[in-house]
């Protein structure tokens, strides 16, 4: 799980002095790369808002993806003034500790990787970057790994190359659009079992990864 921090610039320096050792971190700018996707979470400091903060909130949460998480930092008043406006994951009062931070975050990035442990007969053991097919192990390489992982912990959602790319190998890689292509041929031969797929191929986008499999 990504974290991308929404807040001022000092702010951004207190979050990266607590975070920056468990989460890979990202600042969180309107209308410019990288954006997070399904499975990330963004961290609003709402603490130095003024005026309209709810409103603030709501503009913020109709631009997220579905899938993406929210974790504001409160100060009391606000806390008090909370209603159905405020479409929040979780939210943390201000005087925050740094374990408790890292708590409400870990907690989130738990509840995505339960529910990317098992589907169907494939399982991805991310601890040990192990998977599965029918109990049986699969060997995959580490950017193989990484790229199903990324499917899987958002499933139902369909990703250009473009953005795969950018997600999995970063953005300091040179290599083309085909290198996705290439990956996910393997990965295929890999988990594919008794005519079922997973990962499928939308024509003119890019891949999205099922639910549950199916045959073809």
């Amino acid at each position: 799980m990504k974290v991308y921090l929404s807040c001022t610039d000092d702010r951004e320096e207190l979050f990266r002095g607590i975070l920056e050792a468990d989460f890979e971190l990202e600042t969180l700018h309107a209308e410019i790369p990288p954006r997070p996707v399904a499975g990330d979470a963004v961290l609003l400091d709402l603490t130095t808002r003024a005026g309209d903060w709810l409103g603030h909130l709501e503009g913020i949460k109709r631009d997220l993806d579905d899938g993406v998480r929210l974790l504001a930092v409160l100060r009391f008043e606000h806390m008090r003034a909370l209603d159905s406006r405020a479409q929040l994951d979780d939210f943390i009062a201000d005087g925050f500790t740094g374990e408790e931070i890292r708590a409400r975050l870990r907690r989130m990035g738990a509840q995505e990787k339960t529910a990317a442990a098992a589907v169907g007969e494939l399982e991805i053991d991310e601890e040990r970057y192990e998977v599965r097919v029918s109990g049986a192990p699969v060997e995959l390489t580490f950017k193989e790994f990484e790229l199903l992982r990324f499917l899987v912990s958002r499933p139902g959602k369909v990703f250009t190359r473009e953005i795969l790319l950018e997600q999995v190998w970063g953005y300091d890689y040179f290599g083309g659009a085909r290198t996705v292509d290439v990956h996910i041929r393997r990965i295929r031969s890999k988990i594919e079992r008794e005519g079922h797929t997973y990962i499928r191929t939308v024509r003119g986008v890019g891949y999205i990864f099922e639910h549950t499999s199916h045959e073809f």
